[in-house]
């Protein structure tokens, strides 16, 4: 039985149309508490007597808390007018429920239609307590999930460790109730993050090119194309960039060549045979323009921007608008499950972007690029903590198993192996082990690297304790840094600029941070460095946004969870091509 056939009687118009279209979600509490407790007079209105008796005796919280407002409220209904009809709350709650797909959010999950025909069609007081209680369950359900999600990240993928902060029905309740201006209050509800007005926009765009044609055929498969090149592909790519906006279709094509040009480069395997007269225009050259247009594109994708189209470039480029709205849907969900307080001073980590920032009262004053976890074993998940403190030339504990998957047989081929590494085993003797007969399950004892030029977490480590044994650091494996996708961690985050991010953290605590900090990394000792302030550190998962210049961004979603969290939202009603 669903929660709202639970809270209606039988016989009511509700109890036939609203509970087949309200899903069954109980509402969330921001506390663990137990709801308060509810007195037994009897309010004034009687509508609301007609509530609290019917939610007598409830245990489930979500009648409990409707009942405790109910309970306590003297003044006059909040959705159904004594007289019969809609009151402006009421026309503001279904006009807000009806815009929901704006958010990517299942207009179906909150029964608007039936609501509003409840509201018409109460003519008794019974009538009248059923309606104006459907109502409040509507907009508890829809306060919940547009401010803070639709779903519960984990159930969604287990590596999502994201907490939402859910709001309290009591508190919205009184809100709405108290306001003489629903629709405001109801416009305040969704993160205020400009970034998530901005997507909303995008969605509605993406969908209107899903619908069309708009995008033309993607690039097929064949050779890289290159600067010079001549080939129908080209023509297919050009037409691509335009639409996507990334090439300006008055922008004049570079004039055709004769064939057999020393000049000229043809594709491989792709030749054009039917050469333009001399001296016109050919589509079908990537010249200047179509390489300008292709690196534009790569920057807006988080690609290397070489302004050659591989395999990478070759599959963000054919990625359909469809597909591209569901990921900004999928995104959409995300800024909701972290709409709170970042912190004034905080770290965010954008894995799929590769990326991290210090953010300042709202600004970025320090940027990098990550290395993150591998995509198969060792995907770096999604939580927020606190930085408390770092660590210069840090001793790294090495995980078991990467000690038994990875050390074992280094030293099976070589005894030798940890002291050439400036590796030493603790609870054992590994000068008295024959590692010819050690397996992963007998490995004795751990083992630690000390620090030093080679120590794999190069010179300084960023600690915010958490039960995932993550944490930022540096690396002496600068090369990676280079790379367009960079997940080649065991699952911590590696740093590119670690000292300058170490000089900004101390700043406010050590008059000159970078002095500070170079004299204890000179001395190659390990030492802990408390942070006076704890810092805010939120790992996220962004794959589409829109940047400060307007810019559409996308990021390949290389742990799949895009995948997964949209496959739950459209389990619960979501279509990125609803209207």
């Amino acid at each position: 039985m669903t929660f709202i056939t639970e809270l209606l009687r039988p016989s009511s118009v509700l109890a036939t149309a609203v509970a087949a279209s309200i899903a069954a979600t109980p509402l969330a509490y921001a506390t663990d508490d137990p709801a308060p407790s509810v007195d037994a007079a009897v309010p004034q209105d009687p509508v609301s007597a007609e509530i609290v008796s019917a939610l007598a005796g409830s245990k489930d919280a979500s009648k409990e808390a409707l009942r405790a407002f109910y309970s306590t409220w003297v003044g006059q209904p909040i959705w159904v007018r004594a007289t019969g009809g809609k009151t402006d709350h009421a026309r503001a709650l279904i006009a807000a429920l009806g815009a929901a797909t704006d958010h990517a959010l299942p207009l179906d999950r909150y029964g608007v239609e039936a609501l509003s025909l409840a509201v018409e069609d109460a003519k008794t007081l019974q009538d009248r307590a059923e309606a104006e209680l459907a109502f409040s369950k509507a907009f508890l359900l829809y306060a919940r999930d547009v401010s803070s999600g639709l779903l519960e990240p984990r159930r969604a993928d287990r590596e999502i460790l994201v907490r939402p902060e859910r709001p309290e029905p009591l508190a919205l309740m009184a809100k709405i109730a108290e306001t003489e201006d629903p629709s405001a209050l109801l416009s305040d509800l969704p993160p205020a993050d400009p970034g998530y007005a901005a997507l909303m926009q995008r969605l509605a765009e993406y969908r209107r090119l899903a619908r069309s044609d708009a995008w033309a055929k993607g690039l097929r498969k064949g050779p890289t194309l290159r600067a010079g090149d001549r080939s129908e592909r080209v023509v297919d790519l050009r037409r691509r960039l335009i639409a996507m906006g990334d090439l300006d279709p008055s922008q004049p094509t570079q004039p055709a060549q004769e064939a057999g040009s020393p000049d000229m480069v043809v594709a491989a395997n792709d030749i054009v045979t039917d050469l333009p007269p001399q001296g016109t225009t050919d589509p079908a050259i990537f010249d200047p323009a179509v390489q300008a247009a292709v690196e534009r594109f790569q920057a807006r994708h988080g690609l290397n921007m070489d302004g050659v189209v591989g395999p990478a470039t070759r599959a963000a480029l054919n990625a359909d608008p469809a597909e591209r709205a569901r990921q900004i849907a999928v995104n959409l969900e995300r800024i909701r499950w972290l709409n709170k307080d970042l912190g004034r001073r905080h770290v965010w980590v954008n894995l799929a972007g590769f990326d991290m920032r210090l953010v300042e009262d709202g600004e970025a004053i320090f940027t990098s690029r990550v290395v993150i976890g591998k995509a198969r074993r060792h995907r770096t998940p999604e939580f927020s903590d606190e930085m408390e403190y770092m660590v210069v030339n840090p001793t790294w504990h090495v995980p078991r198993s990467i000690a038994t998957e990875e050390i074992l047989p280094k030293l099976q081929a070589d005894p030798t192996y940890l002291a050439q590494k400036n590796m030493r085993l603790v609870g054992a003797d590994a000068e008295l082990i024959d590692w010819e007969f050690v397996t992963p399950a007998t490995f004795p004892g751990r083992v630690k690297q000390g620090p030093g030029p080679g120590n794999a977490l190069g010179k300084v480590k960023f600690m915010f304790p958490n039960d995932h044994a993550i944490y930022l650091h540096d690396t002496p494996s600068k090369s990676l840094f280079r790379r367009d996708r960079r997940a080649y961690s065991h699952g911590c985050v590696r740093v590119q600029e670690p000292f300058e991010f170490a000089y900004h953290l101390l700043a406010p605590q050590e008059e000159d941070p970078q002095g500070y900090f170079d004299r204890l990394a000179r001395r190659g000792a390990e030492r802990y460095v408390n942070l006076d302030e704890h810092v805010p550190v939120h790992l996220a998962y962004r794959t589409a946004w829109v940047d400060a210049d307007g810019s559409d961004q996308f990021r390949q979603d290389i742990y799949g969870r895009d995948k997964r969290v949209f496959a739950a939202l459209e389990k619960a009603g979501v279509s990125v091509l609803a209207d």
